[in-house]
């Protein structure tokens, strides 16, 4: 084998661990959030990329009238924009993470300003009021190096079992309770970013958000099901 062909086969080594480690890392977390889920009956709210100026203080009510707390995900700048809707988060008893400060996908930008913008997010969190060691990588994706940052400065990463899919192509309604109940809980992903350009159907991004809200509330309701905190969950249930 010669020298160039090393290198290659190095290259190439070097290049899966980059993305697979994180991933399959990801994949056995998320395992074991379902087996918690399914072992203690619980469903986990969670949304991301807010706060939204319209559609996170009608979730908010939603959640107090039904005695209810879930965990957010927020931007950094949208919560730059709107520092009391993420204190009103805080106040009310919900977990607040951070989802990076605007949206950086880490498998398309070097690892320096994903790193800047993972900071730039937990370091507005953190001011707020919410947990800095709470994060949520957007799209889901992690490097090597960006796991090895994350488990060093001790992050919890907010993975889910369960996408609605509501910011892209959209499930029915029905079908994600469908898989919840067949999943024995869950972990179900939303957004509470008012609007997005690529969304499906006939309601508004916000109605699907609060319908689809007030179905899994219901349904925990009538099937006996614990709607928690993802930290309520298990504290360290996220980490890779």
């Amino acid at each position: 084998m010669n020298a160039v062909t090393i290198v290659i086969l190095a290259g190439i080594l070097g290049g899966l661990c980059w993305f697979l480690v994180p991933f399959a890392l990801r994949q056995r977390a998320e395992r074991r959030l379902a087996a918690l889920c399914k072992a203690k009956r619980a469903i986990v709210l969670t949304y991301d990329d807010g706060p939204g100026a319209t559609l996170t203080p009608q979730l908010l009510d939603l959640l107090s009238e039904s005695g209810v707390h879930a965990t957010f995900f927020v931007l950094g700048q949208n919560a730059k924009a709107a520092p009391d809707l993420v204190r009103r988060l805080v106040q009310e008893g919900h977990e607040v993470g951070s989802h990076t400060y605007d949206h950086t996908n880490a498998w398309k930008v070097s690892p320096i300003r994903a790193a800047r913008d993972v900071d730039a997010g937990v370091a507005t969190v953190a001011k707020l009021g919410g947990d800095r060691n709470l994060f949520r990588p957007p799209y889901g994706k992690l490097t090597l190096a960006g796991l090895i940052a994350g488990l060093r400065r001790g992050f919890r990463y907010g993975w889910w079992t369960l996408d609605s899919r509501d910011s892209w192509d959209r499930r029915p309604m029905a079908e994600v309770l469908a898989d919840l109940k067949a999943q024995g809980g869950g972990v179900v992903l939303m957004h509470d970013l008012d609007e997005y350009k690529d969304t499906t159907g006939d309601l508004s991004h916000i109605d699907y958000v609060l319908q689809l809200t007030t179905k899994l509330i219901a349904l925990a309701k009538s099937d006996g099901y614990q709607v928690m905190r993802l930290g309520d969950l298990d504290a360290k249930a996220g980490k890779a």
